[in-house]
């Protein structure tokens, strides 16, 4: 059985004629009236109930035209699937973040991405950096936030850096510099500091590096955190204060006092990323919208508002033309990304 023998018994169900039936499809009637015998041998069963008043479906038949509908729409289906997966606007596409790392512009790209490509399955799960490496390397997840650039894996995997996020210090609360507005780092040289060395190695010889510029040696806490939560965690526990990006100020809810220093330090560089050898389409739809996201943003509020602006004219014209496309046949198409610069990739 073809899915054309499906087309020709949906045509004949639906006009309860043959000659009608045949006309719609563009054939003559006799070998329509063949391949419609032909199929009720297959089936094993009678389909239509034939007299001279006319013709109507038998209970097989009218059984069997719901299922021979579902296979015709799934079938077409697969087929808008495919040519949209071939232009970047269907598939699937994983992603891992941790929740420090969440900016809201990642969630706006990701709302703005699901409006744009509905045809796409999206799957996000919360993961530590570390993890989110190892499962990048084995083919698990296809973009991940993971904070930090790993030069020794660079064969493998990409790294782009997307938004500059200042340091912060953690404080206890009521700790006697959360009285102060702004910190200098030296006036830290005698507390003790919350690291991550095991799990973020990079970023423990980072905010060591920024200490040492500072003219001290950071004396480490013997409590280590594993993770972001745990960290303002033992912080606001009194086990010691911590140097953290801003974006751990999003973490709640933990009594912890953040102050911004003076003279600023470098900032924490956030990368995303992403296997070389992955060439979805869908991936790379999903991070030229995140580049130009992340430019808006850095560009401040005017650009970032042309930029929803631009947003909102792409969608609108990608909905008009799925309707106008569905009009006429049945198929989808959505808008195409236009290619933005990169900010910095390794």
């Amino acid at each position: 059985m073809e899915l054309r023998h499906l087309r020709y018994f949906v045509a004949v169900a639906e006009e309860l004629n043959v000659h009608k039936a045949a006309t719609r499809l563009h054939l003559s009637q006799p070998p329509l009236s063949r391949q419609i015998h032909d199929l009720e041998d297959e089936v094993g069963t009678k389909l239509f109930v034939r007299s001279q008043s006319g013709m109507r479906l038998t209970e097989a038949g009218r059984t069997f035209l719901k299922e021979a509908r579902s296979i015709l729409a799934q079938s077409q289906r697969a087929i808008q699937l495919a040519q949209a997966a071939s232009r970047g606007e269907a598939g699937q596409l994983d992603i891992a973040y941790a929740v420090e790392g969440f900016e809201p512009v990642l969630l706006r790209v990701t709302r703005l991405f699901r409006q744009l490509f509905p045809m796409v399955e999206l799957g996000i799960r919360e993961l530590q950096y570390h993890q989110q490496v190892q499962q990048l390397l084995n083919h698990r997840i296809d973009i991940g936030y993971v904070g930090f650039r790993f030069p020794e894996l660079e064969s493998e995997l990409v790294f782009e850096c997307v938004w500059k996020a200042p340091f912060l210090v953690a404080l206890p609360p009521e700790h006697p510099l959360a009285k102060q507005r702004r910190l200098r780092l030296s006036a830290l040289a005698n507390e003790k500091f919350i690291s991550i060395r095991r799990t973020a190695p990079a970023y423990h010889s980072l905010f060591v590096s920024h200490c040492r510029s500072a003219g001290f040696m950071p004396e480490i806490a013997r409590e280590e955190a594993d993770g972001a939560l745990s960290l303002l965690g033992l912080v606001s526990a009194g086990f010691g204060v911590a140097l953290v990006p801003e974006t751990f100020q999003q973490i709640l809810p933990v009594a912890v006092e953040f102050r911004p220093l003076r003279p600023s330090i470098p900032t924490f560089d956030f990368h995303i990323a992403w296997r070389r050898d992955n060439q979805s389409r869908v991936l790379h739809a999903f991070l030229e919208m995140l580049r130009k996201h992340a430019h808006a943003e850095a560009a401040g509020p005017e650009k970032t508002a042309v930029a929803k602006h631009s947003n909102r004219n792409l969608y609108g014209r990608s909905q008009r033309e799925v309707g106008a496309t569905k009009s006429k046949s049945g198929e989808m198409q959505f808008g195409r990304l236009q290619r933005r610069p990169t900010l910095s990739r390794s």
